[in-house]
């Protein structure tokens, strides 16, 4: 393993586990020498919202953007959901031509200016992953550099999950900001005047969908049957005349960048 100049991150790294210092250090020994201009941490869940734990030389703005609006367009969130996959993602990976052409990609990345970045995928408990993302503003991550962060990604691993384990199991790594740069988890709201069209119940559910649940969790948060989940939401496509997830997510998110 070629450790250039990791020696020292490494052993802060080490000397960190189970201490508020973790993510700070494991930030510091992912980034030693690899080149970035601004780091975000992010933890994913397959049925809640995102939660924004930390950044570094990042706009507190666009951090309110996201939890607002661009999270459910954020192929990282699409792509835990849909895979749970952890491991070393660049997001060339997850960029097929719709996306470049996005809300992402177009909208939050470039307002971020930010034209590439790579994410380190961690196991967080749960169903939670703790997405470590470096970012570059002028150039592309290289094949050689997503392929050293890979050498490396067991060290990671195993230092996030002697963290975890040494914490346990009533640690909740972002209940609270606790430092310049956390943000706290934030629920899409249906503003009231949005789709007047739907029942109680399916603004009920549409909720529960922009939070991020899949249809199993819903079922069972309603007490109803998959089926009837589902029976619902044909309706709701129909009243709004959509066809897919993705438009109700677009209507929401326009609406919301409209006011």
């Amino acid at each position: 393993m070629r450790m250039g100049n990791i020696w020292a991150p490494l052993a802060m790294a080490i000397a960190a586990t189970g201490t508020d210092r973790h993510v700070d250090c494991l930030i510091d020994l992912i980034g030693a020498d690899i080149a970035h201009d601004l780091v975000t941490v992010t933890r994913y869940s397959a049925t809640q919202t995102p939660q924004f734990v930390k950044h570094r030389r990042f706009s507190d703005e666009m951090v309110r953007r996201y939890l607002d609006n661009y999270y459910v367009f954020d192929p990282f969130y699409a792509s835990w959901r849909r895979e749970r996959r952890l491991g070393i993602m660049p997001l060339k990976r997850l960029a097929d031509d719709e996306a470049k052409r996005g809300q992402y990609i177009a909208g939050f990345l470039a307002q971020s200016e930010i034209c590439d970045e790579v994410g380190i995928m961690l196991a967080d408990g749960g169903d939670w992953c703790l997405g470590i993302f470096l970012d570059r503003s002028t150039t592309a991550f290289k094949d050689n550099e997503i392929a050293l962060l890979a050498e490396r990604l067991p060290a990671f691993e195993a230092l996030h999950a002697l963290d975890i384990k040494t914490r346990g199991s009533d640690f909740s790594r972002s209940s609270a900001p606790s430092s310049p740069g956390a943000s706290p988890r934030q629920q899409p709201t249906i503003p009231a005047s949005l789709w007047p069209e739907l029942s109680l119940r399916e603004r009920e559910l549409v909720q529960l969908i922009l939070a991020g649940h899949p249809t199993a969790n819903i079922a069972e948060r309603l007490g109803i049957t998959v089926g009837t989940v589902k029976n619902h939401r044909r309706r709701i496509y129909e009243k709004l005349d959509i066809t897919t997830e993705r438009e109700l997510f677009l209507q929401f998110f326009l609406y919301r960048s409209d006011k």
